[in-house]
C-alpha cells in the first residue's frame, strides 16, 4: 500500500503528469466553475453582488470551445490558446468603412499585443486587458490563487489544439449511421436525400477548402453489437460528424456519440437518448408524446383520475408510456399499465382492456394495425370517456389509416401529433423542398416526406456550421454553431423548429387532433409545449 502511494505520487511529480493534471484543474475552472476541492470559483461584476461557481466558468460565454459568440451589441471573444497568446488581428479580408474626421475605434482585443502569464493574471483579476484596455463589465473579476491562474492558463494553452479527428488534409469526413431495423422505405428515402445534399453543397476541389466526404456506416445484428461496429468504423476512418442517420432503436448510437464525443446531427428516430451533450436531436421522440398528453389531462377540468395506457414494453411506446407516468407521478392520477407482447385481435383486445368509468383516460400506444382490430363495440369505453392514440406509432396521415378504426372509436379519438398538420406541412415541403428534389431527379412522396424534410433539414443546418465553421475545426466549435443555424430547417416536419445555446432538441410540442368523420385528422387547440 505504502509502495503504490509512493508510486502515485512519484508519477504526479513528473513534468507530463503534473501538466496533465494542472490542465485537468483549468478546464474544470474553465467549464464548471469548480476549484480543485470541489469548491466553488468566486468573483463578481463591477458593482455586482458576488458571483459563485457556475455562474463563474468562463464557457457560460467564451462556450465550450473557447470561441466565443455574439449576443446584440456584445461581442465574446475567442480564448483558445492559438488566438488568446499571440497579438490580436482582425478577421481576413476586413477592410473597414473610413471617412474624413472619423477615426476608426477597432474592439481592443483586434487590437491588443499577445496575453502572457501576468497579462491573463491582471485581466481575470482586476478586468484590464493586454493592450491597457479595461474588459467589458460582463467580464468578471475572478478571485484566483497562482496555482488556480497556473491551471487555466494551461487549459487555454490546450484549448482548440492539435489533430481533430475527420479532418484530413484535403477532404473532411463525415458519416450517417443506418441501423438494420430502419423501414427499407424510409431508410431509402433519408440515404438519396443526404447524398445528393452533401454532395451539391460540399466544397468544390480546388476551392481552397476541404471536400466533404460521406461515409455510410450500415449496422448489423442485435444491438448489443452495434456498438462495437461503431467504434471499429471509427478507428478505420474518424468521422468529423455524424449527419442524419435512420433508426428505430438509437441508444447505442446515441451512447457511442456521447462518449466519443462527436456530433451525431438530427437522426430519424423516435427514441432520442437521454441528456444529451454531442448529439442535436429533431425532437424529443415518443416521451414528448407522453409529456404533452400530462401537460394536457392536468390543464383539463376535472383532472382525470385514472389514466389506463396500453403498450408493448418491447416496442417503441415504452418510451412514452414511461415520460407519461414520469410526469404525473406527483399528480393524484392513477396511472394504470396494461401491457401485451405481439400482434392484439379482438379476444386479446377484451382481456385487456378494464373496464372504464366516466371520465376515465384511455391512451393507446400503438400502431395502425393494432388500431384496426380494437373491439367492434365501445364495452370498455363509454362515450364519456377519453381516448388518445399516438399520432407517431399510428401514423394516422392518410385517409385509410383512420378509416380502419371503427366507427364507434373514432368519434372519441384523440390523436397526440407532434409534427405539423398534414396539409401544412405537405404545402411547406413542396414549396420548400420539390423544386431542389426535382432538380437532382429525385421524387417527394407522401408516406416519405417526413424524413425526406428532415434529411434535408438536417443537410442544410449542418451545412450552414460547416462554411461558418471554416478552418477552426473543432467538434465542440460545430455543435454551437449548429445551435445558431436553425434557419436551414424550412422543410423540416414541424410548424416550429429552434435551437439555442445548449438545446439539443429542435421542436418541442405536439397538437392534439381529432378525427373527422371522412377520416381526415384536423387541429384541436393550440401547440401544447410541456
Amino acid at each position: 500500500m505504502h509502495r503504490l502511494l509512493a508510486l502515485s505520487l512519484l508519477l504526479l511529480a513528473l513534468p507530463g503528469h503534473a501538466d496533465e493534471a494542472l490542465r485537468a484543474e483549468g478546464q474544470r475552472l474553465y467549464l464548471d466553475g469548480l476549484r480543485a476541492d470541489g469548491s466553488p470559483l468566486e468573483g463578481r461584476r463591477p458593482g455586482g453582488e458576488v458571483l459563485r461557481g457556475r455562474d463563474l466558468a468562463c464557457a457560460q460565454c467564451h462556450r465550450r470551445s473557447g470561441m466565443g459568440t455574439i449576443e446584440g451589441v456584445v461581442v465574446v471573444p475567442p480564448v483558445t490558446g492559438a488566438v488568446l497568446f499571440a497579438p490580436g488581428r482582425a478577421p481576413a479580408g476586413h477592410a473597414p468603412r473610413r471617412a474624413a474626421g472619423v477615426a476608426l475605434l477597432d474592439h481592443g482585443f483586434r487590437t491588443r499585443p499577445a496575453y502572457d502569464a501576468p497579462r491573463l493574471a491582471r485581466a481575470l483579476r482586476e478586468g484590464m486587458g493586454a493592450g491597457d484596455v479595461p474588459l467589458d463589465p460582463l467580464m468578471p473579476r475572478y478571485t484566483l490563487n497562482e496555482r488556480e491562474l497556473a491551471a487555466l492558463q494551461a487549459w487555454l494553452e490546450e484549448l482548440g489544439k492539435g489533430p481533430v479527428p475527420g479532418v484530413g488534409s484535403t477532404a473532411l469526413h463525415l458519416a450517417t449511421v443506418i441501423t438494420p431495423d430502419a423501414d427499407p422505405r424510409q431508410r431509402d428515402a433519408m440515404r438519396e436525400v443526404l447524398q445528393h445534399c452533401i454532395a451539391g453543397r460540399s466544397p468544390p476541389p480546388g476551392s481552397g477548402r476541404r471536400t466533404w466526404v460521406l461515409e455510410e456506416w450500415t449496422l448489423s445484428g442485435p444491438p448489443q453489437g452495434w456498438r462495437a461496429q461503431l467504434e471499429a468504423r471509427m478507428h478505420r476512418q474518424p468521422a468529423f460528424a455524424l449527419v442524419s442517420g435512420i433508426g428505430r432503436e438509437w441508444a447505442p448510437v446515441h451512447e457511442f456519440c456521447e462518449a466519443e464525443g462527436v456530433p451525431c446531427l438530427f437522426p430519424n428516430t423516435d427514441l432520442p437518448g437521454p441528456a444529451p451533450r454531442a448529439s442535436v436531436y429533431l425532437w424529443p421522440g415518443l416521451a414528448l408524446e407522453g409529456a404533452v398528453l400530462a401537460r394536457h389531462l392536468l390543464e383539463q377540468a376535472p383532472v382525470p383520475k385514472r389514466i389506463i395506457q396500453v403498450f408493448d414494453p418491447a416496442d417503441a411506446g415504452r418510451a412514452g408510456a414511461s415520460a407519461l407516468r414520469t410526469a404525473l407521478i406527483d399528480q393524484p392520477v392513477t396511472v394504470l399499465d396494461q401491457t401485451f407482447h405481439g400482434p392484439l385481435d379482438e379476444t386479446a383486445w377484451r382481456k385487456l382492456l378494464p373496464a372504464m368509468e366516466a371520465g376515465d383516460v384511455l391512451m393507446l400506444w400503438l400502431g395502425a394495425a393494432d388500431l384496426a382490430r380494437l373491439p367492434g363495440r365501445l364495452e370498455a369505453a363509454p362515450p364519456t370517456a377519453r381516448v388518445f392514440v399516438s399520432g407517431t406509432l399510428a401514423g394516422l396521415e392518410r385517409v385509410a389509416d383512420a378509416r380502419s378504426i371503427p366507427p364507434p372509436w373514432r368519434s372519441v379519438l384523440h390523436v397526440i401529433y407532434p409534427f405539423d398538420a398534414p396539409e401544412a406541412r405537405l404545402s411547406r415541403m413542396v414549396f420548400n423542398l420539390g423544386s431542389w428534389m426535382s432538380a437532382q431527379g429525385l421524387s417527394l412522396a407522401r408516406d416519405t416526406e417526413r424524413t425526406q424534410g428532415n434529411t434535408h433539414t438536417a443537410c442544410e443546418i449542418t451545412a450552414l456550421a460547416l462554411y461558418t465553421l471554416g478552418e477552426r475545426y473543432s467538434r465542440d466549435y460545430l455543435l454551437e454553431l449548429v445551435e445558431d443555424s436553425y434557419a436551414g430547417a424550412t422543410a423540416s416536419a414541424f410548424p416550429r423548429f429552434t435551437l439555442g445555446p445548449g438545446q439539443r432538441f429542435g421542436s418541442k410540442g405536439a397538437y392534439l387532433m381529432r378525427v373527422e368523420t371522412d377520416g381526415r385528422l384536423s387541429v384541436d387547440g393550440e401547440w401544447i409545449v410541456p
